[in-house]
């Protein structure tokens, strides 16, 4: 796509380009930028729909998850078809995606992002955008911005709450600046523990479609808005008062010492209940499971899917979605411990 065409495109994006603070950016070059948003559910979602909508000329979307009719209530991308369809998340994004803005090339990865893959995903883009459920994931993605000089925005968000910040390396803080060892407290702040409000979504939302369209268009840093706090049930929208960057008593883990232990794999959960409606990850780092496997063993099982990074089979009431990472989505088991069995029965056994 190139926005030289002005004949096609001055009134895609004239309302956009009129805004006071653009007037001085060069509105053009956005169809040569790129953008990866990990993460396609709430935040995520509509991450993406904004960059789309504004003209960035690539976005990619990485998720591992299916649409449930759960996610319709604050996850906008996504129709009741989808969730009855159970399709994976990216792949109903990148297709509804494509339909607000056919000239925008948009990348649906069904894939788990982690240490094994975090930095051939991110290859090539101008910018990271954080639409996560976990903080481990989180906390890769500040190491893959910092380790890689990409800029980040990093977007959180429960009940009536949420955050958001820019982050460019060596300029400006990094989540380890701010958070050197998340709190387990932090870890359980999601919306399956404290619900979400749509309107928190679509403010904190906003706020990071805002930051990464600064980045994108290659604005001063000093544009970036630093860590901004929302409240929206109280209508409160703050900016938190930080430190001059590289000032702080003691040198942040990853932009001042450069340890990169999340892209290390040192910090990777084995078992987790997901953010989502009775889903279990369970991962082992040393046994991935073998796909080739799998596809032979469920080969008579019509319901057997295959790509490149994951094997998605139904069976036993149960939906197990198997990635090349090493970790396993089990979906409907009821619970780890039948999630467990399920796995050393299907996938393992």
């Amino acid at each position: 796509m190139s926005h030289t065409d002005t004949t096609a495109l001055d009134g895609r994006y004239a309302t956009v380009e009129r805004v006071a603070e653009l007037r001085s950016a060069d509105f053009a070059q956005l169809a040569d930028r790129s953008a990866l948003v990990v993460g396609c559910g709430a935040l995520g979602a509509a991450v993406a729909s904004h960059l789309v909508r504004g003209g960035v000329g690539t976005v990619r979307v990485i998720d591992r998850d299916i649409v449930e009719v759960r996610n319709l209530s604050h996850q906008i991308l996504y129709t009741e078809q989808d969730a009855a369809a159970r399709r994976f998340k990216a792949e109903a994004a990148a297709a509804h995606l494509l339909g607000v803005n056919a000239d925008c090339r948009v990348e649906g990865v069904v894939a788990d992002f982690t240490p094994g893959n975090a930095l051939r995903l991110a290859s090539g883009t101008d910018v990271l955008v954080d639409g996560a459920d976990n903080f481990e994931t989180k906390l890769l993605l500040n190491d893959v911005a910092v380790a890689t000089g990409t800029p980040l925005v990093y977007g959180g968000c429960a009940g009536t709450e949420g955050s958001v910040l820019a982050v460019v390396p060596g300029v400006t803080h990094c989540l380890r600046c701010l958070w050197p060892t998340p709190s387990e407290s932090a870890s359980r702040m999601t919306c399956e523990t404290r619900g979400v409000l749509p309107s928190t979504v679509a403010t904190v939302a906003g706020l990071q479609a805002t930051e990464a369209l600064k980045l994108l268009l290659g604005l001063d840093a000093t544009e970036v808005s630093g860590l901004v706090r929302i409240d929206v049930w109280h209508a409160v929208l703050r900016r938190v008062p930080l430190p001059a960057f590289g000032t702080g008593p003691q040198a942040c883990p990853t932009c001042g010492d450069r340890d990169f232990g999340y892209l290390r794999g040192e910090y990777r959960t084995m078992t987790r209940q997901l953010c989502g409606d009775d889903t279990v990850l369970l991962y082992a780092p040393a046994a991935a499971p073998d796909l080739d496997r799998l596809r032979q063993r469920h080969g008579a099982n019509p319901s057997l899917r295959s790509w490149p990074e994951c094997v998605r089979v139904d069976i036993d009431g149960c939906r197990i979605v198997a990635f090349a990472s090493g970790r396993t989505l089990i979906h409907g088991a009821g619970g780890v411990n039948r999630a467990k069995a399920l796995y050393t029965r299907y996938v393992t056994g």
